[in-house]
């Protein structure tokens, strides 16, 4: 079994889940799902994360999704599931469904949880059981926290500070070292800052997870394990001339 350290490891949040956006014009039923947007310069590339939005399709509606695989204009998003979806993808309506690219700040963190707690049970027992029998309800809802240092100049926290004032949802990615990891739609409710004697200035942030933990396998194109990354080169220096050697003029 391959073992990971988490050092290396790098949290992103969004800044604009919107900032670029494509026409979604078809889309299967599969496992994974596989959706076909206009041609045009902004077609998501292997290894970037990606919303669905106004699809009608709650398997993938407005939550985030590694693309694994890209054909012309057809996308394939990690780790989703939409066999079960029975209309069409929403391709006619106002809006019509699309597909965002978020952009990215890094989140320099010193540790993070991503907690799925014990889902629902609901009890099915009859009187004709001679024991209860249980049947799995929905998943309960996970919860996420990321511990750090605080930084006023630091853009990433300040973004998350707005998402904990405004209630948005935000995209939450954990890249591994090795270019694996997951991402989910966030609610940011805990922005903590806390002090002490001889510590430093600490900052939490945490909240809910709003639909499923997507996790994935596909890093972005031109990945590099930060753990491996060479140290950049040191630019070149010129030494001066060393002196030239004295000699002593002796009169004849």
């Amino acid at each position: 079994m391959a073992r990971l350290s988490s050092q290396g490891s790098v949290i992103m949040i969004s800044d604009d889940i919107d900032g670029v956006s494509v026409d979604i014009t078809a889309a299967t039923k599969a496992k994974p799902c596989v959706l076909t947007v206009t041609a045009g310069t902004d077609v998501p590339v292997v290894g970037d994360i990606v919303v669905p939005r106004n699809t009608g399709w709650n398997s993938i509606e407005s939550m985030p999704f590694k693309v694994s695989a890209v054909t012309a204009e057809a996308i394939t998003l990690e780790d989703s599931d939409t066999t079960g979806e029975v209309a069409a993808i929403n391709t006619t309506g106002d809006p019509a469904a699309s597909l965002s690219k978020p952009t990215f700040l890094e989140l320099c963190r010193s540790n993070f949880t991503a907690n799925n707690p014990a889902g629902a049970t609901i009890d099915v027992t009859t009187l004709c059981d001679i024991a209860h029998r249980i049947v799995a309800g929905l998943p309960a809802i996970g919860t996420w926290n990321a511990a750090g240092f605080y930084d006023c100049n630091d853009t990433a926290a300040a973004r998350a500070r707005d998402y904990y004032r405004s209630g948005e949802d935000c995209v939450i990615d954990v890249r591994l070292p090795d270019g694996c990891g997951w991402t989910f739609m966030a609610i940011v409710n805990t922005f903590d800052v806390s002090l002490g004697i001889n510590a430093a200035v600490a900052n939490t942030l945490g909240g809910q997870i709003d639909g499923q933990v997507h996790f994935y396998k596909t890093p972005p194109v031109g990945f590099v394990a930060r753990t491996s990354r060479a140290a950049a080169p040191r630019p070149a220096t010129t030494q001066p001339a060393a002196p030239a050697a004295a000699t002593e003029q002796v009169a004849a």
